[in-house]
């Protein structure tokens, strides 16, 4: 099956199947739903409250906006034993589902899509986005989204003088130490993993010395590295900028931006089946609080890329049946879940279901060159920890389990 019939499918399955409520979108009469985001712990020690960090600022800079119609409903930030910071969904009732977060576009860092020759400055999109995101990050509290780069530092953006911020994926391979990274090259595909980090940072540092001398004196190569791996980890892709209309009118613009094919038959299922009896899904799912970048069918029109606040932060499982979509009448992005989106974990204050989104199909190589987990691995007892040294058992757990499954 072409890919553009791929698209069709798509968009003419979303709005009925693959969503709990089958109504569609936001109405624009609709009133605001009162913002709620209190974050939730485990534990009182530093390492959690160092994960934590820069949530109070976003919520407080989420919630402010509600006026211009960010929602979130029935979510919040939590610390999982197992995974680290994600996402919490605090109903039991499948009606709740639907419409968890709702993100404004003022709300949204995003470039064109497009390659550096393609590019008006001569530059790729993903350089151009991370230029973005360090600008935004150093004007503190200045910022129009001084919130959400406060969630990416845990808050080292509104401290004056700070330059240095924590990695947003601490267990990338980009940051193993040389012995570290040799616990790969006991297999051949180890071995061409770590030519691939190699060539990667060859190729960033090519993308850093390509910028003017003015943007390099505001941003080290550190800072310029940190931004791209929040971009390479963060960042989805999609067909929705054209909201003048273009072929295909308004349903043209109703895209998924993140939606495997495989969701669709859960999104039949779940339309039929709405309850949420075992709703729960066994502890199979891997650490991490990025978003993929998500490669979305061809077609005519604009094609950007973004990083979407709140949605960001639920965790990955492939399975999951998230739908995340842009609603043109709001302006605004739309994150809905299916059951099979909600993760069983279990600690000492009892059960809580985690959100979880889809990446999409990942390989293991693409999992730990940009976000440092694979499916499975446990990244438990890495909460307090952030040099090198601390973290050498979770990413030599990392690393024996990539070798078993990667010979």
């Amino acid at each position: 099956m072409g890919s553009s019939r791929i698209h069709k499918i798509l968009l003419w399955l979303i709005p009925c199947a693959a969503l709990p409520n089958a109504s569609g979108f936001i109405s624009v009469n609709r009133p605001v739903t009162t913002i709620s985001l209190k974050s939730s712990t485990t534990s009182d020690d530093t390492g959690v409250s160092n994960l934590l960090g820069g949530v109070g600022d976003f919520e407080e800079w989420f919630s402010s906006n509600s006026s211009s119609g960010s929602q979130v409903n029935n979510v919040r930030h939590a610390i999982f034993n197992s995974m680290g910071r994600g996402l919490q969904f605090t109903s039991t009732k499948s009606s709740d589902l639907s419409k968890v977060a709702v993100v404004p576009r003022k709300l949204v860092l995003n470039v064109p899509f497009s390659d550096k020759e393609d590019s008006p400055n001569g530059l790729s999109w993903d350089t151009n986005l991370s230029c973005k995101l360090w600008e935004e990050c150093q004007k503190g509290k200045d910022s129009v989204v001084y919130g959400y780069c406060s969630l990416l530092t845990r808050g080292a953006n509104l401290q004056p003088g700070v330059t240095t911020y924590p990695y947003t994926a601490a267990d990338a391979l980009r940051h193993w130490s040389p012995s570290q990274k040799s616990y790969l090259e006991r297999s051949d595909k180890g071995k061409k993993l770590l030519e691939v980090e190699r060539k990667q940072q060859e190729e960033w540092r090519e993308k850093y010395d390509s910028l003017s001398t003015k943007k390099k004196d505001k941003m080290t190569y550190e800072n310029f590295q940190w931004a791209m791996e929040a971009v390479h980890s963060r960042a989805f892709r999609g067909d929705f900028g054209a909201l003048d209309g273009g072929e295909g009118g308004t349903l043209r613009k109703i895209a998924s931006l993140l939606l495997p094919i495989s969701a669709l038959a859960f999104g039949i299922i779940y339309a039929s089946d709405p309850s949420m009896d075992q709703y729960f899904l066994p502890l199979s799912i891997a650490a991490a609080t990025p978003v993929a970048l998500t490669i979305f069918a061809d077609q005519k029109g604009s094609k950007e890329a973004v990083m979407l606040p709140l949605i960001d932060s639920a965790n990955h499982l492939q399975e999951a049946d998230s739908v995340i979509e842009f609603d043109p009448i709001v302006d605004a992005f739309v994150l809905s879940l299916g059951r099979k989106c909600l993760v069983k974990d279990v600690d000492d204050t009892g059960e809580r279901a985690q959100v979880c989104i889809s990446y999409g199909i990942r390989k293991d190589s693409e999992l730990l060159l940009n976000y440092g987990f694979l499916r499975g691995v446990s990244v438990e007892g890495s909460q307090n920890v952030d040099g090198n040294e601390s973290r050498d058992e979770v990413r030599r757990r990392l690393a024996d389990e990539f070798v078993i499954r990667n010979p």
